[in-house]
C-alpha cells in the first residue's frame, strides 16, 4: 500500500470509531504457486511483498501478494513460491484512504502474515526447498495518544 498524501494526515478519532465499526467478511488465501526452474541449493531467499486495496460501497478488499524467489550461492534463480492473501471487510461508516491504509498496513498485515507464512513454507517444501519461513512481522509500538 503506498501511502497517499491524505494518509499522512490520520485522525486517530476518526480511525478508532472506523475500527470499531468494521465487520470482518472474509479471509483466505486466493492464490497459490509453485515453481523450481533449476537444480540446486537455495542459499538466499529473497521475498516480496505487494499489498493494495479495493474499496466498493460499503466493503473493502485488502490483498496481499508475496513471492519467495530463490537463488544458489552463485545466484542463479532456482524457482519460486507465490500466494496472494485476500480479506475483505464491511463497514457502514465513511472512511478517509488514511483509515484504509492504516488498517491494511497494520491490523489487516498482521491477520495476512500467518496464511501467507504457511502457504509459502508448504509451497517451498513441495518444490524442493525445505525450511522457508515467512520472517515474523515486527512492528514499532504506538504511543496511546497517538491513537
Amino acid at each position: 500500500m503506498t501511502p497517499s498524501a491524505e494518509a499522512n494526515e490520520l485522525d486517530p478519532a476518526a480511525y478508532n470509531s472506523f475500527v470499531t465499526d468494521l465487520d470482518l467478511a472474509s479471509a483466505e488465501i486466493v492464490k497459490v504457486h509453485g515453481e523450481r526452474t533449476a537444480t540446486g541449493v537455495a542459499m538466499q531467499i529473497k521475498f516480496d511483498l505487494a499489498a493494495s486495496y479495493l474499496r466498493d460501497e460499503a466493503t473493502i478488499h485488502y490483498r496481499y501478494d508475496l513471492t519467495a524467489h530463490f537463488t544458489d550461492d552463485h545466484e542463479t534463480a532456482l524457482g519460486n513460491a507465490a500466494a496472494s492473501f485476500q480479506l475483505i471487510v464491511r463497514t457502514s461508516a465513511e472512511a478517509s484512504a488514511a483509515c484504509i491504509e492504516q488498517f491494511g498496513g497494520t491490523s489487516g498485515a498482521l491477520m495476512a502474515h500467518p496464511y501467507l507464512r504457511e502457504a509459502i513454507a508448504s509451497t517451498a517444501q513441495r518444490i524442493g526447498f525445505p525450511g522457508v519461513l515467512l520472517p515474523m512481522i515486527t512492528r514499532q509500538a504506538v504511543e496511546p495518544d497517538e491513537l
